[in-house]
């Protein structure tokens, strides 16, 4: 019997932008040389950032060293000059980039790459599709149990667990789910230290949803991009129950998943030539490696195309 689906294919790579000339000046920091040599990213993403690095140190040689913290934290840092680059998945907010200005440094910002934000769960648990509506209920509070979600469930309260309340997952929430409303405080939502932490929480409790990017729960054996890790089950999220999707690549970069984040590059260094600036180029470059360590990842990369084809396999 024949099988049709979709392979979503990079088939070229489109320079958007070039590599960014050199501000000139000196750095106020001081301290210049030991910043240069670190950069910071929020916790959330750090599997595919670790992955850039190796990738760009074994081009370049250049080491750098990577602090990983909550999303504002990592914007604090660069706003007070102790690293020149970070990894969020926001840019900097008007009053950030006049105070970049003011200390006499130009911010440099790109997206680098597109990720979903996956709904996990236990893997003895059946109900694995939810609506966007749905999940707006359990964030604010209104909805607490399974059966107020699944009449045949067989589960009591839903226990919402995410990272650490400064993170750039919590913050994706109120923002982008809850229109900036705040997430409930109530009993049944939790937040953890690490998304490993959220991840180890669902494999242990069975009424359990916990909110992590699609980096981390994607099998990194699978070259495909479209086979998750088998110790928890990710739910099909979508506006109805049956135009739920999962976020595999495809669906992330046809936009059909619904919670997608934009991954941001925000460079400050002022030396063109500087091992932040050159990592910052070397990630949103389509002529270097940088790019495809995000495809790899699962992730749709920021500066590609694509092209989808019908595919017949017997």
């Amino acid at each position: 019997m024949n099988k049709r689906f979709n392979i979503l294919q990079i088939v070229g790579l489109t320079l958007i932008i070039g590599l960014l000339p050199s501000c000139g000046g000196k750095p106020t920091n001081t301290n210049y040389d030991e910043t240069a040599k670190l950069f910071a990213a929020d916790k959330s993403i750090s599997p595919v950032i670790d992955e850039a690095f190796y990738s760009f140190y074994n081009k370049t040689q250049r080491q750098l060293y990577p602090l990983y913290m909550s999303e504002q934290e990592a914007i604090d840092s660069l706003l007070d000059l102790k690293v020149y680059l970070v990894f969020t998945t926001r840019k900097l907010t008007p009053n950030e980039e006049n105070i970049i200005t003011n200390k006499q440094h130009k911010a440099r910002q790109q997206p680098l790459a597109y990720d979903g934000m996956a709904l996990i769960v236990n893997n003895e648990n059946p109900d694995t599709v939810i609506t966007v509506d749905n999940f707006k209920k359990i964030l604010s509070g209104e909805v607490s149990t399974w059966k107020e979600i699944y009449p045949e469930s067989k589960l009591d309260t839903i226990r919402l667990v995410f990272d650490t309340p400064k993170s750039a997952t919590v913050r994706y929430c109120t923002d982008s789910i809850l229109n900036g409303n705040k997430i409930s405080n109530a009993g049944n939502i939790r937040a953890v230290e690490t998304t490993g932490e959220v991840i180890e929480y669902v494999e242990r409790h069975k009424n359990a949803i916990g909110i992590v990017g699609s980096i981390w729960i994607n099998d990194q054996r699978d070259t495909t991009n479209v086979t998750f890790k088998r110790n928890v089950t990710v739910m099909a999220v979508g506006t109805t129950p049956v135009r739920a999707v999962k976020p595999y690549q495809y669906y992330i970069a046809t936009a059909e998943y619904p919670f997608i984040r934009t991954l941001w590059a925000i460079c400050t260094d002022p030396r063109g030539q500087g091992s932040p600036r050159r990592f910052y180029n070397y990630l949103i470059n389509p002529g270097e490696e940088g790019q495809l360590v995000f495809w790899r990842a699962g992730l749709y990369p920021a500066w590609t195309e694509f092209l989808e084809r019908k595919v017949v396999v017997d």
